[in-house]
């Protein structure tokens, strides 16, 4: 593949696991503004704890899978911009271990996330809820992203 392919690709995968990033961070920040309600709740409740504690697995699986995907992508565009030659094992194991990665954290995301209804009066878990979905939809790009970049790199060469 062509360095400026290679590069305009790294730098594309760059934008979008930003983009990821920043749906990840602001759903976070969203759900810790009821951090200290969920933990007094969950000192009474059996239940409320363990859903603090998928809440809290579930963000951090996403959060996980986005950074992976982020360094990943940096490094790969920073190898690219200085002329080094990309090993096989970057041209495509490290493709593949982020689309492993994207995949387990979306199924991982959606399964927690699909039962959950929306609480009338509680905006922030509302939005928290909403930017999850946004999460799998970016993991859905992202994870096409790394898809197209192992494609063209396999065309490539």
């Amino acid at each position: 593949m062509s360095r400026i392919l290679s590069t305009i690709t790294t730098l594309a995968l760059s934008a979008v696991a930003l983009y990821a990033t920043r749906k990840s961070y602001i759903a976070i920040t969203n759900l810790r503004r009821y951090e200290e309600r969920s933990e007094k709740a969950a000192k009474h409740s059996e239940t409320a704890a363990r859903e603090l504690y998928k809440t809290r697995a579930t963000q951090g699986s996403s959060a996980a899978a986005i950074a992976l995907s982020l360094i990943s992508s940096f490094a790969l565009c920073f190898r690219t911009l200085s002329g080094s030659a990309t090993s096989s094992t970057a041209k495509y194991g490290v493709p593949a271990f982020n689309i492993v990665a994207i995949a387990a954290a979306f199924v991982h995301n959606r399964n927690y996330w699909k039962a959950k209804p929306k609480v009338p009066f509680v905006g922030g878990i509302n939005e928290g809820i909403e930017k999850s979905k946004e999460i799998r939809q970016s993991f859905v790009i992202l994870g096409s992203a790394w898809v197209l970049f192992g494609v063209l790199h396999l065309i490539g060469g």
